[in-house]
């Protein structure tokens, strides 16, 4: 009985890291310019962008995503949800949600912020979304600079 307990939640941890993965395997993740393909018409996908303009900070958000190759393709995203810490103009974002054809709006229900790119020099490759933390991941400590003054 001892050990069948925690094999139980184990194995229940397991199947919902499994079902997590499954559930987002089949979004596409797309960049602004494509998302107005027809293929695209009232699916979920996953848009990336940089944020553009912020039109609301309070539930529900409301902000314009500029593609980062193509400048003048934007995409408006409503999304009910709260604002994250490094949720400004200029910033790398990326969401998930459904994009209305009709309106030509995502309606977004998870959105990630990119840590900025000042970031970027302390060692960190600068592609990984934070749902959570604004905070760089941590690098590893400089090493003091040897003098020239060794007599």
């Amino acid at each position: 009985m001892r050990v069948l307990i925690p094999g139980i939640i184990i194995f229940i941890g397991f199947a919902g890291l499994i079902g997590m993965a499954v559930a987002t395997m089949g979004i596409p993740e797309v960049q602004v310019h494509q998302v107005r393909s027809a293929e695209f018409a009232n699916r979920e996908l996953k848009v990336q962008g940089v944020i553009s303009a912020i039109e609301s900070e309070v539930r529900p958000l409301r902000f314009t995503v500029q593609d980062r190759e193509r400048p003048t393709a934007l995409l408006e995203v409503e999304i009910d949800d709260v604002r994250p810490d490094i949720f400004k103009v200029g910033n790398d974002v990326a969401v998930i949600g459904t994009y209305d054809s009709e309106s030509g709006r995502l309606a977004g229900h998870k959105i990630f912020t990119k840590c900025p790119s000042k970031y970027e020099a302390e060692g960190g490759t600068g592609d990984a979304y934070s749902a959570e933390s604004s905070y760089p991941a941590k690098s590893e400590p400089k090493k003091p600079e040897a003098s020239g003054d060794e007599s």
